[in-house]
């Protein structure tokens, strides 16, 4: 009997038999494709719709008014309206927009997408079910533009700002039903709404500071707009007003209209094409001019604002005028909040020169030197003032950053934090230059430092590092006088490292601890924010069961619990990536519907009984400690490396402004990594996709819960926690076949294509089957993967042994459609290496060789090697240049008609099958249910 990889790869080789011998074309393959990606457009739609608890708002609506009406409620009985407003008032959750490179979906799919999520969410179909979008290429031909990616942050943003209008009109609602005397002052929060789009320079060379600072100008002018069209709207539902109000709605007409041409030729200044020096000098000196009535501006709204909410008003417009105020206060002057992201290593670059950094701040014998000469520039530090100019000059990332803040707090708004993510914060002395750098430029109070840890080690120091910057006298000040501390958790790159079950566990060990810290040192007064970052795939931490899954597995219900217990509430932010994390905000009712979810997880993440992962201690962390061995194995394993290497980063596409792809020079094959964390987390996931295994996501599960399993099932029978974690994995499972990975590695097994040789039926082929057999031979270490293949098999078996009768064995059918786009994609590298057995010899030629071409093509590093064959085999001879020379050419060349023969037969095909593949590609992480 076969063994299944064998039925994939027989398939597979069925449908390359007839391309080869023309009972099929390459456009009839394109043709299945396109057909193919309507239905896999539907289906991802269809993955996001299942998880949003309820669609109607009228549901989505009541369950706030549940919510909010409980916090006017203690023991029973109505506390007091102060009690109410400082509950209500509060920031308790909040949605940030980022940016990372997971833009997979042209601009004509991603329409498609957003269209099909409206259309669910009102129960019905677009276009006639899965039509929608049939025939649209999916992929992207080249990575989006900041600018369209702001673009799209940007529409994503204004659907959930008309669903926080909606929420914020639901708790004033409450609050006049509830306290009909007092609830014209009441001023609701609970939930913000921030972005870092075009504030990322953590990895990204393509966000200059003028970037940025267009980016601000455009968020600032957004805003602004959102603003104007609800005062607009108010004025026309409201007639008859008084003339109090009338005063009140013309004054802040006048100032949000005031606000707007001031931001309006600013950005206009800020492209206009001049030399640099001039052109920023008129920049700062109209920032400087209009400043003034910008702040005038600013408060003539605050004050017309407080008259009009002061007259004698109709019950319906104090409400509205009260959902205006919040908004205008809550966000302010932007469409969103903003966070700046930069890395460890920016800041200790920007202060070497200072402190004569000549050593890694974190190493031992020198860290308390270094952390007491950054403690010493605070101890003296003088705030400087800085302009354009200023920000132009300097050199350096982080200096840059805080100079932008103190000009966004000098010249849009001083009112609202800017919020500056650390990655890699593994040492006290990073934060303290932040806070150092924050004090010089005049913006301590503005600036929210917070520290990112996402790698193994830094979730397991990280509660010490913040115990050292507690213990520093100008931090633990800085603290306090914010009023929070807030902390980001990665996801993504932690599941990179240990895998995401051992990733969130450990994330979670982290929050547990930091709890403990802040009792002890006396801070619980001192709101804790979480801002908990992830994908939107299973293997950045996205739980893909429902949107309460997904805050819960990311924000635990004992991490919520032991938070409960501090003075001050606590916060917890969670992202949604560009582009494919926009989706969920297709619309005002999906982006009410994500809202909602997270505010009931958030205030009412339901009755927990006892959970027993965290009674059986013991066992949990041996099963943390199994997982998290496993995992760190696995990013060492030669087979892994090799198999990554081989195939994995060609078979994705630019989808961001972070290299994808194993990058070339001069045709010659480029170095693969040797170590899984030398990638980013994003292509590292992308890849496992794409090669129908979902390593990182659940991979050593089976060997974890085998070293007791008796003892996995009675904990698991008795752990909401682990079974949302186990759950996860088994998600992944479901997405995952290792026999189809199986088949993936049999491409470069030598005996496999010499046994097709009795398959080929002529001579010709025989030869192109043996000779390919010997290339990949000498090239590839094909027992290493298969060796890496065996144990992965291994552990899914263990998973089924003890989860079989519980849960039952996922396997996929024949007729999945997964399966069918991997054979697809089977069957064209099957081509590809086949034609690069057909290219005709030729003697060494702009520094590459044939050999190295093969192996490019045999790692389908195709549009590099193709690029490369047509300068070697020129389609066409030169024409006629007896004119420019002066004297007829009368060489008669072995080839007068050129390589035509040679493009139409071998390059053209390579070049076009290439192309489907990266199709597949995105079809692949459709079904799989993101990209990354």
């Amino acid at each position: 009997m076969l063994a299944p990889r064998d039925n994939h790869l027989d398939k597979a080789w069925s449908i390359v038999y007839q391309l080869l011998h023309g009972r099929l074309t390459l456009e009839d393959i394109a043709k299945q494709i396109a057909d193919a990606s309507g239905p896999a457009l539907q289906a991802r739609v269809d993955g996001l719709l299942r998880q949003l608890t309820f669609h109607k708002e009228q549901d989505n609506e009541s369950r706030l008014r549940t919510l909010f009406t409980a916090l006017a409620y203690a023991d029973g009985r109505r506390v007091a309206f102060e009690h109410f407003q400082q509950r209500i008032g509060a920031e308790l959750a909040g949605i940030v927009f980022t940016a990372h490179p997971t833009f997979s979906l042209s601009a004509g799919a991603n329409e498609v997408a957003l269209g099909l999520m409206r259309a669910g969410a009102m129960s019905v179909r677009a276009n006639g079910a899965t039509g929608a979008g049939r025939g649209q290429q999916v992929r992207r031909d080249a990575p989006p533009t900041l600018q369209e990616e702001l673009d799209a942050s940007t529409v994503a943003i204004r659907q959930l700002r008309r669903a926080l209008r909606r929420m914020l009109r639901i708790a004033v609602e409450v609050a006049a039903e509830l306290y009909p005397q007092d609830y014209r002052g009441l001023k609701p929060r609970v939930l913000t709404v921030a972005t870092w789009v075009g504030f990322d320079l953590d990895g990204r060379t393509d966000i200059g500071w003028n970037r940025s600072l267009s980016c601000r100008y455009q968020l600032a002018l957004a805003g602004l707009a959102e603003l104007r069209a609800s005062l607009i709207e108010m004025g026309e539902l409201h007639a008859g007003i008084t003339p109090v109000v009338r005063d009140a709605f013309d004054t802040i007409g006048r100032s949000l209209g005031a606000l707007t041409d001031c931001f309006a030729l600013g950005l206009d200044e800020l492209g206009k094409e001049a030399e640099d020096v001039r052109r920023l000098g008129r920049l700062n000196r109209l920032a400087l001019e209009k400043r003034t009535l910008k702040q005038d501006a600013i408060g003539a709204v605050d004050a017309a604002l407080e008259a009009a909410l002061g007259s004698d008003l109709p019950p319906a417009l104090t409400k509205d005028l009260l959902v205006f105020r919040a908004e205008w206060e809550g966000i302010g002057l932007g469409l969103a909040r903003l966070h700046f992201r930069l890395n460890s290593v920016q800041l200790h670059n920007a202060i070497r020169p200072d402190i004569s950094l000549d050593a890694a701040p974190g190493q031992s014998q020198s860290r308390r030197h270094f952390l007491a000469a950054v403690t010493r520039l605070l101890d003296g530090v003088t705030p400087v003032n800085v302009h354009y100019g200023t920000v132009a000059r300097e050199q350096t990332t982080a200096k840059r950053v805080f100079m932008l803040a103190a000009q966004f707090q000098k010249h849009f708004d001083g009112r609202t934090p800017i919020r500056l993510l650390i990655a890699e914060s593994d040492t006290p002395f990073t934060l303290l230059t932040a806070l150092y750098y924050a004090r010089l430029f005049g913006v301590e109070n503005h600036v929210e430092i917070s520290p990112l840890f996402e790698t193994a080690d830094g979730l397991h120091h990280g509660d010490r590092v913040i115990s050292e910057l507690l213990d520093n006298r100008h931090f633990a000040a800085y603290i306090r006088a914010q009023g929070r501390f807030c902390i980001q958790l990665g996801f993504s790159d932690s599941g990179r490292y240990i895998g995401q079950p051992a990733a969130s566990l450990a994330v979670e060990r982290f929050k547990l601890r930091l709890v403990r810290l802040w009792q002890a040192r006396g801070f619980g007064a001192t709101q804790l924010l979480f801002f908990d970052t992830h994908g939107e795939s299973i293997g950045r931490g996205a739980h893909p069961r429902s949107l309460a899954d997904r805050f819960l597995y990311t924000h635990s219900h004992e991490v919520r619990q032991r938070l409960a217990e501090l003075p001050a509430p606590h916060k917890h932010e969670v992202s949604f990536q560009g582009g494919e994390g926009y989706l969920w905000f297709a619309s005002e009712r999906t982006s009410f519907a994500v809202l909602t979810d997270l505010l009931c997880a958030r205030l009412d993440p339901g009755q927990v009984q006892k959970d027993a992962l965290y009674s059986e201690s013991g066992w949990a962390l041996d099963f943390f400690l199994t997982l998290k061995s496993y995992q760190e194995r696995l990013t060492r394993e030669p087979g892994y490396l090799s198999l990554v290497n081989t195939l994995g980063r060609s078979l994705l596409y630019p989808t961001g402004s972070r290299a994808m792809q194993r990058q070339s020079s001069g045709g010659r094959a480029s170095k693969g990594i040797e170590h899984i964390g030398e990638m980013r987390a994003i292509p590292n996931n992308a890849i496992v996709q794409q090669l129908a295994y979902l390593v990182n996501s659940f991979a050593g599960l089976g060997h974890a819960l085998n070293q007791a399993p008796e003892t996995f099932l009675a904990v698991l029978d008795g752990s909401e926690r682990l079974e949302r974690i186990v759950s996860l994995a088994l998600a992944a499972r479901d997405r995952s076949d290792v026999t189809m990975f199986e088949a993936y590695v049999q491409l470069m097994n030598a005996n496999y294509w010499l046994d097709r040789t009795s398959q080929s039926l002529d001579r010709d082929g025989n030869r192109v089957l043996r000779r390919l057999s010997l290339v990949l031979e000498e090239t590839f270490d094909y027992n290493v993967m298969t060796s890496f293949a065996r144990q992965l098999r291994r552990d899914a078996a263990e998973i089924d042994d003890v989860l079989e009768q519980r849960h039952g064995s996922s396997t996929w059918s024949s007729a999945d459609a997964l399966t069918r786009l991997h054979t697809l994609r089977l069957a064209l590298i099957h081509l590809i290496y086949l034609k690069a057995m057909e290219i005709p010899q030729f003697s060494s030629r702009l520094e590459v060789s044939l050999a190295t071409l093969i192996e490019q093509l045999l790692r389908l590093d195709v549009p590099d090697a193709v690029s490369t064959l047509r300068q070697i085999f020129p389609a066409i001879e030169p024409g006629d240049d007896t004119e420019l020379y002066a004297e007829r050419d009368t060489y008669l060349r072995a080839n007068p008609s050129g390589y035509a023969n040679e493009h139409a037969r071998i390059f053209d095909p390579l070049e076009r099958a290439y192309g489907l593949i990266l199709e597949l590609s995105a079809l692949i992480a459709l079904h799989v249910g993101a990209y990354g």
